[in-house]
């Protein structure tokens, strides 16, 4: 990505906290390749048409986290139409879980490893205290898990904080055909993309889509020792990476030196 200079580096890939600026861990977590986006550019049919996808998608995606947002704070707002069923399936699963958010959307910060992020939620899911991720994207990928590391990494400086789970809660939304195949079409950002049921192949059915239904996926996400080496090994990485522009940001003195 091109930076027209060091202080469009830091507001694009960073906060400033206290004074002190500090790399984000999203923008540190997509110095990884990812193999599942090159697949997406790949199988549009132009570049522009890709991007114009994934914004539209982006866009989706946060009216689905500020809904969902607004009602783990008890707030009383409109749900979009586009992401209804989507939000109503997240109704349907904190009728069934016990969830008691701490902090949402709260912004954190790892002195010890110089870097800060923004977790979704913090909270009691069914007794347990955890980082709730919240997904809104196609599968639950393994960068997930290199990215809450870090939020737990950085909560866990806290000498009281009790240890911490980690979930992805994924929301998404899509017809599934009833022929009986099984398959599902999921539309977002204007891109269709049909996934056939498990063993089935779906070219041989003339689909018929039912409703557009919403879905929950959860998942505990265990591996955190391995996760937050990944991570670090990531931010090595970055600051290679951005090394000409990190060299004009200063550092905090630490013990007074």
């Amino acid at each position: 990505m091109y930076y027209n200079n060091v202080e469009n580096f830091k507001s694009a890939t960073g906060y400033e906290i206290d004074g002190i600026w500090y790399p984000r861990v999203t923008s540190i977590v997509s110095i990884k390749a990812k193999p599942a986006l090159y697949k997406f550019y790949a199988d549009q049919a132009s570049f522009a048409g890709a991007e114009a996808v994934k914004n539209k998608s982006a866009e989706e995606g946060t009216l689905l986290h500020g809904a969902v947002e607004a009602i783990l704070k008890k707030e009383n707002t409109p749900i979009p139409d586009s992401v209804a069923p989507a939000v109503t399936a997240f109704l349907d699963f904190q009728k069934q879980n016990e969830i008691i958010p701490h902090q949402i959307e709260a912004r954190i910060v790892s002195k010890k490893h110089h870097y800060a992020g923004t977790l979704d939620c913090l909270a009691e899911l069914n007794g347990q205290l955890g980082v709730l991720d919240i997904k809104t994207s196609y599968a639950i990928y393994r960068d997930y898990g290199i990215q809450t590391s870090a939020y737990i990494e950085a909560l866990t400086e806290n000498p009281s904080m009790p240890p911490l789970k980690r979930w992805i809660l994924r929301l998404d939304q899509a017809r599934t055909c009833i022929r009986g195949c099984g398959s599902k079409m999921r539309e977002k950002g204007g891109s269709i993309k049909i996934r056939p049921a498990k063993g089935v192949v779906a070219a041989r059915c003339p689909h018929v889509w039912g409703d557009l239904t919403g879905e929950v996926e959860l998942r505990e996400l265990p591996g955190q020792e391995q996760d937050i080496r990944a991570f670090l090994a990531a931010k090595t990485l970055w600051e290679w990476e951005h090394d000409y522009w990190l060299r004009q940001i200063p550092r905090p003195i630490k013990n007074g030196r």
